[in-house]
């Protein structure tokens, strides 16, 4: 899987960066419409990053998998 860093807006919560609201992609801004899954990633070796991951439908109806990266506050998203 290839991703590319990208700016998201989140809805900040609880914690910061609980869920997107919004994104980029290839020069479009795009607005979730429906959180269809999330699910994260740990690394069993200390100081590793740890993911947070969302699949995401857009208004058009298209889906994406956006990936924050909570060590470095960094999003991504899948290039399809």
């Amino acid at each position: 899987m290839i991703f590319e860093v990208t700016h998201v807006t989140t809805y900040d919560g609880y914690k910061p960066a609980e869920r997107p609201l919004s994104f980029e992609y290839m020069g479009m801004r795009y607005s979730v419409e429906e959180i269809i899954d999330r699910w994260y990633e740990a690394s069993p070796i200390a100081g590793r990053p740890t993911y947070d991951y969302f699949k995401v439908r857009v208004k058009n109806g298209e889906e994406f998998i956006l990936r924050h990266n909570r060590m470095h506050d960094v999003w991504s998203v899948l290039l399809k």
